[in-house]
């Protein structure tokens, strides 16, 4: 493979495909890592490789003329972390020229699940030790994969980056839902609270703070013992707490399985029906026990005579009871017409053949979520499990999870958002808020802004991945808005951190948003000289990056203590769950013998800072009210990067 002198100008450059940028050679590929992909995780997951973890990485773009293609040819420097290598799907020959066969880790986070398995076959016969993370959209084929290519000492970690954003995106349209997430032996539930007024440092507690929000900035993982509230201003309070899992958990009661069942067979329109019918037949009891003067039984038993038109006249009874005898006939073959309702709903004679649910009359206080890519679709999937109501809107009749999402029984608006039509028939005025989550920023905003314009008051979260153009829209939705909630979250910025922590053989249990920036709760092992070895829970706590929220000793159990003393020490092979910032897990999952990252260029550094948010003087990042677009984070140290406009 031919040597250059560098990067040529667009337009001019003439590497032949399969070329890598800047001519490094595949021998001289050691103790690196390989990212295969063309889009914006791509870009975002070498970024972070790069910049947070001091790591040197390959980037394979099959297509460099497409997604983001362009800006991850932009990525390399000469001699710098990344190099890309353009042109060539990941096949055998492309995979050791990306030297593979040394690698220490390989994700593959193309958007086509056979590309994807295809790659991921032919790396594990290269290198059988290499740790494998693989965006994967089906959930069945990433679990038979997992246990095909899984191994003691060379992880594969599979996961879908839509599934893994999804539950920050939903948290932020439902600022009010406590996020519960699944952990070792329990559950974590992030909790928002206001600090009381006149208090004067964070009231100790078994909740962790890993969050402060006022309306000027955010600190996130404060010190407890020298943050002081800042005077005359609302505080919000973020907070981590771990409820212990029941030794014998509980099922549901008796009656809750009966409704399933009956929920699962009948559709929800003839149960309302059958309860509506069942008050009738109350109704018409308790009016025949009046009537008649005999006990409530005798009179339930009249009026099942009298529903099953099974004779009985009542003659020389008053008036009011042969009306009475004649409603309750009348009444008797609803009850008919609703029993063989029943039966054709539940073999699905009376459903429509393609899913299709319309909007109801009376829907209010929904989610109205635009787009059902595959971000869209996982969100959906989320909502419905939480028993929240949710009206899609897609342009695309035949786009393809539209099946998908209808078959949950979601009901779904085809046409443009723009429209008055689309509009009026989504219940836009009665929403809760809108979510944007098309891969499209244009379309995003100019969805929101339309939303805007119909109801100036209602809650957005749009999917941006321009951090430019993120700042400049929260910027002037703010302004125009001051008093409606507006949320920009990225698809790709959300799922990276767990990508490139499987690569460094770790695991994130999940992302919690925090303004523009998120925290991390990831899986850390401690290892022999490292930030957390041989010190104590609390020596260990580097607050703005990292704190220690439970610990595992090697060898004993699988179960973590989530309440560890302050005064215990962490020894090499504990297993700890930390909280932390994007920037603190790189730092504190960097190798030991990693050197130190060349000192980047002033209008870099500033950059970097401003897209952080600043430190405050004690070193703790500060998150600006305005940077609650939280979409991107530019990639600074390894060259200057434009993001597209998709996730």
């Amino acid at each position: 493979m031919p040597d250059e002198a560098g990067l040529r100008p667009r337009g001019t450059d003439d590497t032949t495909p399969g070329e890598a940028r800047g001519g490094t050679r595949p021998e001289e590929f050691r103790r690196h890592m390989v990212v295969v992909g063309n889009d914006a995780l791509t870009q975002r997951l070498a970024g972070d490789l790069a910049k947070l973890y001091q790591e040197r990485v390959v980037v394979v773009v099959p297509e460099p003329g497409q997604e983001h293609g362009p800006q991850l040819l932009e990525l390399h420097q000469e001699s710098g972390p990344i190099s890309v290598i353009a042109g060539r799907r990941p096949d055998e020959a492309t995979l050791r020229q990306a030297g593979v066969a040394a690698a220490d880790a390989l994700a593959i986070v193309l958007d086509d699940d056979q590309a994807v398995t295809a790659a991921a076959l032919t790396a594990r016969s290269i290198n059988p030790h290499v740790r494998l993370a693989l965006r994967v959209h089906s959930g069945a084929l990433g679990k038979r994969l997992r246990r095909l290519l899984d191994r003691p000492d060379a992880p594969t970690t599979v996961a879908s980056a839509s599934e893994t954003a999804a539950p920050a995106l939903v948290s932020s349209a439902l600022p009010d839902q406590e996020r519960v997430i699944a952990v070792n032996n329990g559950t974590c539930t992030v909790v928002s609270r206001d600090l009381p007024e006149g208090a004067e440092r964070l009231l100790p507690g078994p909740d962790i703070p890993i969050a402060v929000l006022t309306e000027a900035e955010g600190v996130l993982l404060p010190d407890p013992e020298t943050w002081r509230p800042p005077t005359d201003e609302r505080v919000t309070v973020v907070r981590l707490r771990h409820h212990q899992e029941s030794a014998t958990p509980q099922g549901p009661p008796l009656w809750a399985r009966v409704m399933a069942v009956v929920r699962a067979f009948v559709s929800r329109k003839l149960q309302v029906a059958a309860a509506a019918l069942s008050v009738v037949v109350a109704l018409l009891t308790v009016l025949t026990w009046q009537l008649t003067g005999t006990d409530l039984g005798r009179s339930l038993y009249l009026v099942l005579l009298d529903l099953s038109s099974a004779g009985n006249p009542a003659f020389g009874q008053p008036v009011a009871r042969q009306v009475l005898q004649i409603v309750t006939m009348f009444t008797g073959m609803l009850i008919l017409g609703l029993v063989a309702a029943i039966v054709l709903d539940s073999v699905g004679a009376v459903r429509p053949a393609d899913g299709t649910r319309r909007v109801r009359r009376t829907l209010n206080n929904h989610i109205l979520l635009i787009g059902i890519g595959s971000a869209g679709t996982a969100v959906v999937s989320r909502l419905v499990d939480m028993r929240r109501q949710v009206v899609v809107v897609e342009r695309n009749p035949g786009a393809r999870n539209l099946a998908a999402v209808r078959a949950r029984g979601v009901p779904v608006v085809l046409g443009e958002f723009t429209s008055d039509a689309v509009w009026q028939a989504a219940r836009g005025d009665r929403a809760s808020a809108v979510m944007a989550l098309t891969n499209n920023d244009s379309a995003n905003l100019q969805a929101v802004l339309f939303a805007r314009e119909r109801r100036p008051d209602v809650p957005v979260v749009l999917r941006l991945f321009d951090e430019g153009f993120a700042r400049t829209v929260y910027k002037a939705l703010r302004e125009a808005h001051p008093n409606s909630r507006t949320r920009s979250r990225s698809v790709s910025y959300l799922a990276a951190p767990a990508f490139a922590a499987a690569m460094m053989g770790r695991r994130v249990l999940a992302a919690i948003p925090a303004r523009r920036e998120i925290l991390l709760l990831a899986e850390v092992t401690v290892a022999e000289g490292d930030a957390l070895a041989e010190r104590t829970v609390t020596e260990a706590f580097a607050p703005g990056d990292w704190r220690v929220v439970a610990v595992r000793s090697a060898g004993r159990g699988q179960h973590f203590d989530w309440s560890p003393e302050a005064t215990r020490t962490l020894h090499a092979e504990d297993r700890v769950v930390v909280v932390a910032t994007r920037a603190g897990l790189g730092r504190l999952l960097r190798r030991a013998d990693t050197p130190p990252a060349d000192t980047p260029p002033a209008d870099e550094r500033a950059s970097d800072e401003q897209s952080a948010g600043g430190r405050t003087s004690d070193g703790r990042p500060v998150v600006p009210a305005q940077a609650d677009a939280s979409a991107a984070t530019p990639v600074g140290s390894v060259g200057s990067v434009n993001p597209a406009s998709s996730t």
